[in-house]
């Protein structure tokens, strides 16, 4: 009986798991935290994650699935937990939950009265609804971003009512690291803005790869590094394919290399793919001379994959037309 709860305990984790890759690959914003809002990433390569945990923290984390009591439950304890242990969040994302949560406390106890009415409960739900995907999507990838800087331990993310990558509830092996390479792209927008797009690359087999994010890969790891000096400045995790980074400051002027790796779990040793060059903007005239560049450049890549249709279409034709002779 204990074996068949835990199948259907990890067949539930698996939906919601597939759920995140397909709302990653819909979204730029909305549930998802953007790369650009800064999930700033040390590598703690080798850190061990355990494969059979206890059912003590396995309930914890099927609560956030759970009713609207365990739901408002989950969220109330990990805010307190954050604020109780001091830990830094970006600013933006804290408020955001704070103030959805104090919302919370009014509404759920006011929907159990008979003076709630329909659109209370309605903003309940939705409230409800909002909140629980912040906690899953946002605060669960800066909490392991923070476990990979070393900053929170493995007891801090299951007291937060999550589980590591790769963590289930026994006799499941982890799945492999992926060996997809990443193919990324750079567009400047301003003096300090950059518009970063991580596609699987093609190289010679550019014409069987499927665009996106591989099967099984729910995060890439951004490294931007400074072509003079070789430091390294950005270093994040996103769950994007375009992504908008905001450079450090002092950044004007300068050139940067940057890569990125595809990643199943937070602590695989990444596999870059290209590495190519950028410089940052010194004055408005460069920023204007870099824009313009980079209109020409996706205009001559239009017009190559025009041509390259077009050869295509040609040899179809040829060959249509030697068979019906």
């Amino acid at each position: 009986m204990g074996n068949l709860v835990e199948i259907l305990i990890n067949s539930v984790n698996m939906i919601f798991d597939c759920a995140d890759v397909l709302l990653s690959s819909l979204s730029d914003g909305g549930l998802l935290w953007a790369a650009g809002s800064g999930v700033t990433l040390a590598f703690a390569l080798g850190a061990v994650v355990q494969s059979n945990i206890s059912e003590g923290i396995l309930a914890g984390a099927r609560r956030w699935h759970g009713n609207i009591d365990d739901q408002f439950s989950s969220i109330g304890n990990l805010v307190d937990l954050i604020q109780e242990k001091q830990w830094t969040l970006p600013q933006a994302l804290l408020a955001e939950l704070l103030n959805n949560y104090g919302q919370l406390k009014i509404l759920i106890p006011k929907c159990r009265t008979n003076a709630a009415s329909a659109r209370d409960r309605e903003h309940r739900n939705v409230l409800l609804k909002s909140t629980v995907g912040l906690c899953l999507h946002q605060v669960k990838l800066w909490a392991y971003g923070e476990y990979a800087a070393g900053t929170l331990t493995a007891e801090d993310i299951h007291n937060l009512g999550f589980l590591l990558p790769g963590e289930n509830g026994g006799h499941h092996s982890r799945t492999e690291a992926t060996r997809v390479m990443a193919e990324v792209s750079v567009r400047v927008l301003s003096s300090d803005l950059i518009h970063v797009v991580v596609d699987q690359s093609g190289g010679e087999n550019a014409a069987q790869v499927v665009h996106g994010w591989p099967t099984g890969v729910k995060q890439a790891l951004i490294v931007i590094v400074s072509a003079d000096t070789k430091t390294e400045v950005i270093r994040q995790m996103t769950t994007h394919l375009h992504n908008d980074i905001q450079m450090p400051e002092g950044s004007q002027g300068k050139q940067f290399v940057i890569k990125a790796a595809f990643l199943k779990h937070i602590d695989d040793t990444p596999h870059f793919g290209n590495e190519p060059t950028f410089s940052m903007p010194l004055t408005t005239e460069d920023l204007i001379h870099i824009i313009d560049r980079q209109h020409h450049e996706d205009f001559e890549a239009r017009v190559q994959a025009v041509d390259a249709h077009r050869r295509e279409l040609e040899s179809l034709s040829a060959a249509d037309a030697d068979a019906k002779e």
